[in-house]
This record gives structure tokens, C-alpha cells and sequence, in this order.
């Protein structure tokens, strides 16, 4: 992305054309940040492109890195190291310390050995050990006292070196080492802002080697400050990183001054492709949804066939939700809706489902749900693909469903017994019943809906005659 935008800069366009983003890389921080997720699936090319042409045109500050020797130090005492960044100009993020050193490792590596570098996951877990490996040698652990950082004429030095900081992070988008919030939220802290990629100020973050830790649960780094310009001293070598490509430089003074403003397009909530929206008197006021199941080994089998796929799915149960419900809410019910159905099977043998669909047995999963399952797109026209967790916040339910969502459970695996990870089966004569259908009296779930979205408890009624024919009970 950056070296495109900076051919956009040599070609001087008027206006500049906006540039979107598909998520192709190993961190993907400026894909999340304008909503096209953390990495690139099995999404159709045709769809990517119908939300380009409904995305919106944001700004994005882009910053100048100007290097130049030390001044206060003389020639001769001058380390080896590079004496210029990688790059003059960045979009993302600028760096020293402890994750520089880490990038610079892989880069190291990647050089030495491209083959061994040819996937995200294997990329994401070399980084997991070089991290480790320098956390253990606290190799920046002297960074605070051979770096001096002056911020809009405010010096920040007397604090990177009372707070003994490891890493110092200079950020212009939100997103950082893959998907974490450095800069968080401020809240109540008149000091400084919410985070911003378009507001010319460029935010300044130090990070001790716990609050790195803690970016992976939601934690953030210490804030020091919001920005138009920053003047940077370094009196020895020291590894850097400029969006993602790094080097170790010599002694250098570094100056950053904002550079322009970019035209990126980010990917918008399509309220265009649910025509109910568009009239709002005609919105449902909720809708009753059959929620399906399916193991990673089927779809990467069978998802180009979806009759096939529809057939080998595993009913989950029935959520009742708002008719204007994103997938990002929707989650949230069917994490519910398995609680229940775990609270179910706690004190029954069997659980049965009436249908009228189909005669073919089925079999229902007891086991929890992966924290990993992610929804299904079953409207394409040719075949299923995964929705990314980090845009589930842009689609409507709607957009994928008619009256059933798919699921994909990437830990749920069937036995040739029909049992699921060694976990007892719940029998499904057949499957659910379609959404038109009138629910039987004797099996009716109460809906409850405290916070104004649908969600169904399970309620059980056991026939007398079935109480003395089986231990089966009836789950709606």
C-alpha cells in the first residue's frame, strides 16, 4: 500500500484516486483499521469489489521521515548500522525498540530462507518465538537511555527514561502488531483524544515490556503524547521499523513532520443490499432464525456445492433476533443459545427436534463451539465463504440468511461413529422446521428480551404418554 500511494504522489493525479485495501499481509493493521478484516479468506473477488464501489472515501495522514546524522556526536564515535530507514514516508506506524528488533529478526530469517515463510500462520508464529526469545535477553532493555524524544517542543525524555521503556511506538492508525489498540480508549482523560488517522496529529506511545504482554488482552501502552511534529536523538545503534520494514540504524537525529493526506476507501455497512432497511416501516420486528453448524473438512470439501453442504450441516438450534440485527450482535446469541443447549444436555439422554423438511437422521454436536467458528455467507450465487470476525459489525444478518445461518466450528470433527469428538450425540430424526411453520403447543421456547433482541430459553414439555415410552425429552 505504502509504495503504491507514494507512486500516486510522483504521479501528482488530480484529485488522487482513492486506493482500497484486501488484506494480503501477515499484521494487516491499515486493512483493519478501514474495515477489510485481518486477512484475506475465500471471499469472492466479484463481492470485494461491489464493496468497493459502496465504500466510503476517508482521509489518511501520511508522515515524512527525514534522517541525518547525530549532531552531538562526532565521526568517529559513530556504530556501524544503516544510515537511512527503509522508507522516507510512512502510513502506519514508526518504531524503535523491542518490536523493531523482533521485526527485524524475521526479516533476517525470511531473507535467509524464503520457504520457510510461505504462509500467514507460520509467519504469525515465528514472531510468537522471536518475541519470546527477546523477551528472555532483554535486548532493548537499555533503549531509555540512548534515545531523546522532543514533541512538539515538549520533551518526553525525563519519562522514557523514568518509565525505563522498552519500546517507543509513534502511531498514525489505530491498529498495531496485528490488531491490537495501543493508544485505547482515553475516556475521561482531558489530556489527550481518541485516536484518529485523519486528524494530522500523530500519537507517541511507550511501552514497558508488561504493558507489551498486555496489548494482547486488550491492554494498552503509556501515553505520552499528541503530536505535529517530533524531533528524535539516537546515540547508538539501534533497530527501528517503518510499517513493518525494518533496519538497524546508526545514530541519527529523525525528524517527523506530516506529509499529505491519502484518499483510502473504507468498507461500509451496505445497508443498500438489505432492502428491507430501506424502507423503514417495512423492518421485521424480529426475526426467527435456524442456525446451522458445519466442520472445517466439509466445507473445504464441499463448499463449492451447496445442497451438499446445506445437507451435512448440523442443527444448532433457533435464535430470534431484531430485523435490523448485525452479525456482531448476532454472535452474542448464538453464544446463548449454546449455553443453553449445554444446560439442556446436562440433564437429558436425548434431545429430538420435530421437522417436516426431510426423512433423512441427522445428528446434533453436544460440544462446545470453537472460539474460533466464524459465520457462513450462503447467498452468493455459486457457493459458501467465510465472513471475517472483524467485519462482522458491517453485515446485517440479513445479508446472509433468509431463514437459516451457517456456521463454520473449525474444531468440530465427526467420527465414522456420527459422534463429534468423542462427545455423545444428541439424534435429530430430521431437521428443523422452516421458519413459516406453526412451533407445536408442547414444544414452544419462551422468548426473552431484556435488552430488546430476541433470544430464545429453552423450555421442555414432556408428553405423558413419551414419559413412560423413553427418557427422550422435546427441545424447542
Amino acid at each position: 500500500v505504502g509504495w503504491i500511494l507514494s507512486i500516486l504522489d510522483e504521479l501528482q493525479l488530480s484529485p488522487p484516486p482513492p486506493v482500497a485495501v484486501l488484506p494480503l499481509g501477515t499484521g494487516n493493521d491499515l486493512a483493519r483499521t478501514l474495515n477489510w478484516g485481518g486477512g484475506y479468506t475465500d471471499e469472492p473477488v466479484s463481492k470485494i469489489l461491489c464493496h468497493v464501489e459502496d465504500g466510503t472515501i476517508v482521509q489518511l495522514d501520511r508522515w515524512n521521515l527525514q534522517v541525518e546524522r547525530n549532531p552531538d556526536l562526532p565521526q568517529d564515535e559513530l556504530e556501524d548500522g544503516a544510515r537511512k530507514l527503509p522508507l522516507s514516508v510512512f502510513n502506519n506506524y514508526f518504531s524503535l525498540g523491542f518490536d523493531a528488533h523482533v521485526t527485524l529478526e524475521f526479516h533476517e530469517s525470511r531473507e535467509a530462507n524464503p520457504e520457510k515463510f510461505n504462509s500467514r500462520f507460520r509467519n504469525k508464529m515465528f514472531y510468537a518465538g522471536a518475541a519470546f526469545t527477546d523477551f528472555l535477553q532483554r535486548s532493548s532493555r537499555d533503549l531509555s537511555k540512548h534515545v531523546k524524544v522532543v514533541c512538539d517542543g515538549t520533551d518526553l525524555t525525563p519519562k522514557i527514561q523514568e518509565l525505563k521503556f522498552q519500546c517507543i511506538v509513534f502511531l498514525n492508525i489505530p491498529r498495531y502488531c496485528a490488531g491490537t489498540m495501543p493508544w485505547g480508549n482515553p475516556g475521561d482523560h482531558r489530556d489527550f483524544e481518541p485516536q484518529r488517522h485523519d486528524d494530522g496529529y500523530i500519537e507517541v506511545i511507550g511501552f514497558t515490556m508488561a504493558s507489551l504482554a498486555a496489548l494482547q488482552v486488550g491492554g494498552h501502552g503509556e501515553r505520552l503524547h499528541q503530536c505535529r511534529e517530533v524531533t528524535l536523538l539516537t546515540y547508538k545503534s539501534i533497530p527501528m521499523q517503518v510499517d513493518g520494514e525494518p533496519c538497524r540504524l546508526a545514530p541519527s537525529l529523525i525528524r517527523i513532520s506530516l506529509r499529505n493526506q491519502a484518499n483510502m476507501v473504507q468498507k461500509s455497512k451496505r445497508r443498500t443490499s438489505m432492502p428491507l432497511l430501506n424502507d423503514p416501516h417495512s423492518i421485521p420486528d424480529r426475526l426467527r432464525i435456524r442456525v446451522n453448524r458445519i466442520n472445517l473438512q466439509e466445507y473445504e470439501g464441499l463448499h463449492y456445492d451447496k445442497e451438499k453442504l446445506r445437507e451435512a450441516s448440523i442443527p444448532l438450534g433457533i435464535i430470534v433476533v431484531r430485523g435490523d440485527c448485525d452479525l456482531e450482535t448476532c454472535r452474542m446469541y448464538i453464544d446463548r443459545l449454546q449455553e443453553d443447549l449445554q444446560s439442556v444436555t446436562s440433564t437429558t439422554q436425548r434431545v429430538h427436534y420435530q421437522d417436516q423438511e426431510s426423512s433423512f437422521p441427522r445428528v446434533l454436536s453436544v460440544q462446545r463451539l470453537s472460539p474460533r467458528w466464524c459465520f457462513l455467507d450462503a447467498t452468493s450465487a455459486d457457493r459458501f465463504y467465510r465472513i471475517d470476525r472483524s467485519q462482522e459489525h458491517l453485515h446485517f444478518v440479513t445479508e446472509i440468511s433468509q431463514d437459516e445461518i451457517f456456521i463454520l466450528d473449525p474444531e468440530l470433527v465427526m467420527s465414522q461413529q456420527g459422534n463429534f469428538g468423542g462427545v455423545e450425540c444428541l439424534s435429530l430424526p430430521s431437521s428443523l422446521p422452516r421458519i413459516s411453520d406453526r412451533w407445536n403447543p408442547a414444544v414452544r421456547k419462551r422468548m426473552l428480551s431484556d435488552s430488546g433482541l430476541g433470544k430464545i430459553s429453552p423450555h421442555y414439555e414432556v408428553p405423558d404418554k413419551q414419559k413412560d415410552a423413553s427418557q427422550t425429552h422435546m427441545l424447542q
